[in-house]
């Protein structure tokens, strides 16, 4: 289980990460650069998604390494199952905040790769 989970609070019907969690959750950024409270429903986790996009579709995985929330090597496991090409980094949870530049390369790579392949089909 990941340590975020003792960092957590459930009450109003959301799921709040306590202030002492940030360092698990985006531990290679500075407070300032979180904002504010960080919130989800508490049904997050049993939510049910029809249809599974990763058999069909191509996929593009960014491994955090340094995720304290998420574990890299279950991320590693999913991305591989997947069939993801695989992408990984010195990170926490939020590569999208502290490492912008490799996401928006990543994003790029995926939507030239898929334009590429609506063409030629």
């Amino acid at each position: 289980m990941s340590i975020i989970f003792s960092h957590i609070d459930i009450a109003d019907g959301r799921v709040w990460m306590l202030p002492k969690g940030v360092a698990c959750f985006a531990g290679d950024l500075s407070e300032g650069r979180l904002g504010g409270p960080r919130r989800a429903g508490a049904d997050l986790f049993n939510q049910k998604v029809e249809g599974t996009a990763r058999k069909s579709k191509p996929s593009w995985y960014i491994v955090a390494k340094n995720d304290r929330t998420v574990q890299p090597e279950l991320q590693r496991f999913v991305a591989k199952r997947m069939g993801a090409t695989i992408y990984e980094i010195n990170s926490s949870h939020v590569p999208m905040l502290s490492n912008p530049g490799l996401v928006i390369d990543v994003t790029r790579t995926a939507a030239n790769a898929v334009q590429r392949s609506a063409i030629g089909a």
